[in-house]
């Protein structure tokens, strides 16, 4: 068996979340970790998935996701932090070490750390574009649903974030969408991080 097989036998995306700070609730929601999230978005048990922004996965693309690494040196994190005791085995010591060797032979070129940053670039886009697509797919349904019926009727908090978030949230998605590199990359180092 693998070690990434082991890990998940061993430990949930719930409990891999907790033991990284998340507070979950007793039906399994809990505000999402991977995007700006107000309200529980994010059901997490054996696995998990955000209904807001579609991030999904196990316990091992959890940590990975959460602490930007490797899905072999999150398992190997969750192994050492869950003290598991599961052994890594020459397998996957070999692959790393055979990784490390063609990694010796072949330096990309400019052109290719170029086309390797510009790619991630546009992965990363077009997922913030797709996130906020759907915030302002909410922002429609808030003003339809939760629309006063009368001038002196109070205004719903979810009707105001609509009509105060709206214009800014379509700005930023045409941004994204056609925007060019230099302020997409402005974006990410200001707002995206948000």
């Amino acid at each position: 068996m693998n070690i990434f097989r082991e890990v998940k036998e061993h430990v949930t995306a719930r409990q891999a979340a907790e033991r990284y700070g998340l507070r979950v609730r007793r039906n399994g929601m809990v505000c999402c970790p991977f995007h700006n999230d107000k309200h529980p978005s994010m059901k997490i048990d054996q696995n998990y998935y955000c209904f807001a922004c579609g991030a999904k996965g196990d316990a091992v693309n959890y940590v990975a996701v959460l602490f930007g690494l490797s899905q072999f040196e999150a398992a190997k994190k969750i192994n050492e932090d869950f003290s598991l005791g599961i052994p890594i085995g020459k397998t996957e010591i070999g692959r790393k070490q055979n990784s490390g060797a063609r990694k010796k032979e072949k330096v990309p070129t400019k052109e290719e750390r170029i086309q390797f940053v510009q790619k991630k670039i546009d992965g990363w886009a077009k997922d913030a574009a797709n996130v906020l697509l759907r915030y302002l797919r909410w922002m429609e349904f808030w003003k339809e649903f939760y629309k006063p019926e009368s001038m002196e009727e109070e205004w719903h908090p979810l009707f105001a974030e609509a009509l105060q978030n709206e214009s800014k949230i379509s700005y930023l998605v045409d941004m994204l969408m056609f925007g060019t590199d230099e302020e997409i990359l402005d974006f990410s180092r200001t707002e995206g991080r948000r």
